[in-house]
């Protein structure tokens, strides 16, 4: 029974994450000149966000270089979400490149998300654990002992406190 229910779960994920990944259009002829621009993107901000945490690395390059060039276009030049990029940060997409950009979408759809009640560290939180969330599913990962620590931490329910510690939070 076990596993007639495991079978039919992961048959139900797999057609859902294909017409989740069909349906997304990477936005095109976007221009970012005043802050205004930015803020008609932050749909596709989203969007983007969640299509690149549903999406296996290397399944469709052109697309996900296309997502990964508006998202990092978009975070860039925003007024409204400033994403600070430590050190710990950046040690974490070292072998895996494609992390980096998690993080960064992550942390923008929460602020996109969170306008009213915007917490910096539980953003940098649903980063990191979007992160480890990606790193555990993507079955092309490298390893890397930094992510490995982070979902050490998580599973201890230690990983607010390594980002209080890492990113000096108060």
């Amino acid at each position: 029974m076990k596993n007639i229910l495991r079978s039919v779960l992961l048959i139900t994920l797999f057609i859902s994450t294909k017409a989740f990944a069909q349906s997304y259009e990477v936005p095109k002829d976007y221009h970012f000149t005043k802050p205004e621009d930015y803020t008609k993107y932050e749909a596709d901000v989203v969007k983007t966000a969640d299509w690149l945490m549903h999406t296996h690395w290397g399944t469709e390059p052109v697309k996900s270089e296309a997502a990964t060039q508006f998202i990092l276009k978009w975070t860039e030049g925003t007024p409204d979400v400033v994403i600070e990029l430590k050190q710990a940060i950046m040690d974490l997409s070292d072998t895996n490149p494609q992390l980096g950009f998690i993080y960064m979408s992550q942390f923008s759809k929460y602020a996109i998300q969170h306008k009213q009640d915007f917490n910096k560290t539980q953003a940098n939180l649903a980063a990191l654990k979007a992160v480890i969330a990606k790193y555990t599913a993507e079955p092309t990962h490298k390893h890397d002992n930094d992510v490995e620590q982070l979902i050490k931490l998580d599973k201890e329910n230690k990983l607010e406190a390594w980002l209080a510690n890492e990113f000096s939070f108060q």
